[in-house]
């Protein structure tokens, strides 16, 4: 083979390989990109400066796993309990969020209710429990007022897993994480509550004041930042749960509610009270000579009631899960009583550090009595 002829060869392989490479890479990267696929879902996290985020999930870290809840027990606090823990599951671990209609129904006649991007629907949720392609794993915990530390932990529910929660799922630690989002975009209340319950607030202004404020009645945060933001007053919620209490010697004393009123005077004079409770005659008669004390109306439903003290900016609380669910959502200073029984294992299960507690909390009377 002569010089040129070798050149000419040497060219033409050069040219060979480069056209097979750029085949390889044309064939290999978007094998490449798939494999290595973001999913970006838009959730919007609202923080204390209002600024939007976005959760961005790697197909690593998405993982083809359930948090699911199908019962309904207790009442409305028991419920956003148990609601609020599957949540912070489900996005702790990456796993889908599967509530059944009954319970989004429920808590969409009251709340907004925003957990895209990770619940899934009845029909999405009914596919993966009858996947014949892959194996799937159920599994559940009944527990009443525990924590469970384990459930918190890399990998606890993992792939090919569907874990139901019930019973009563008492303990803020299983959301904790996930607070800010639960107050804002969970539990946070539809307009329509807000412009109903706005009222009982403007009518205390103009009764008060002779004034009737301006609101924005957009949202829960707007609204209950106007609150805030009043000169002429601090509002204090105040939950009192009376009738099942009594008998069974759960139910606070008027020591104790005039010592909270007189704790918050001090600190706040300026201080109005609102007072939502089952027991509405026993309220009117103590309060009767206190011209800074109001009652939700007798047209306020149990919903309105829970709305109207999570607006305050701090709480007095008796006890109760409901009461419980006032306190946290209102996000400020908390009373509570030290004769409610939690009825947890430990008590700082049930009681964040901010809720403050004069003495220890007593043992649960009657393990089979709902709280």
């Amino acid at each position: 083979m002569n010089r040129n002829n070798a050149s000419n060869y040497t060219s033409r392989k050069r040219r060979f390989i480069r056209i097979l490479f750029l085949i390889l890479i044309s064939i290999a990267l978007p094998l490449h990109i798939a494999a290595m696929k973001f999913f970006t879902y838009s959730f919007s996290i609202i923080s204390n400066n209002t600024s939007v985020s976005t959760i961005t999930l790697s197909k690593k870290q998405e993982k083809e796993c359930v948090v699911c809840v199908k019962e309904r027990p207790g009442r409305l606090g028991n419920r956003m309990f148990l609601v609020a823990s599957a949540y912070g599951l489900a996005r702790l671990h990456y796993c889908h969020l599967y509530l059944t209609p009954e319970i989004i129904n429920e808590m969409n006649s009251l709340f907004i209710f925003d957990l895209a991007p990770f619940l899934i629907s009845t029909i999405t949720f009914n596919k993966i429990v009858q996947s014949t392609s892959k194996s799937i794993t159920r599994t559940s915990k009944d527990i009443v007022c525990q924590y469970i530390p384990e459930l918190t932990r890399p990998n606890a529910i993992s792939s090919g897993y569907i874990f139901e929660l019930k019973g009563y799922w008492q303990s803020y630690l299983h959301f904790t994480k996930y607070g800010d989002d639960i107050r804002q975009l969970v539990f946070a209340a539809t307009q329509s509550v807000i412009k109903k319950v706005s009222q009982l607030f403007i009518d205390i202004y103009e009764l008060n004041v002779e004034y009737k404020p301006k609101f924005s009645l957009e949202s829960h945060q707007l609204f209950k930042k106007q609150l805030a933001q009043s000169n002429w007053t601090t509002w204090i919620g105040i939950h009192i749960r009376r009738s099942d209490f009594v008998s069974i010697h759960f139910s606070s004393s008027d020591t104790y509610l005039f010592a909270a009123i007189e704790y918050y005077t001090l600190h706040y004079p300026n201080a109005n009270f609102i007072i939502a409770s089952d027991d509405k005659p026993y309220c009117k008669n103590l309060f009767r000579n206190r011209s800074n004390i109001f009652l939700t109306p007798e047209s306020f439903s149990v919903n309105d009631d829970l709305i109207t003290l999570s607006l305050c900016e701090h709480s007095i609380l008796t006890g109760g899960t409901f009461g419980w669910w006032a306190g946290y959502l209102a996000n400020g200073q908390v009373l509570h009583d030290k004769v409610y029984p939690s009825g947890c294992e430990r008590r700082e299960y049930y009681y964040p550090p901010w809720f403050l507690i004069d003495g220890n909390v007593r043992a649960h009377k009657n393990s089979s009595y709902t709280l």
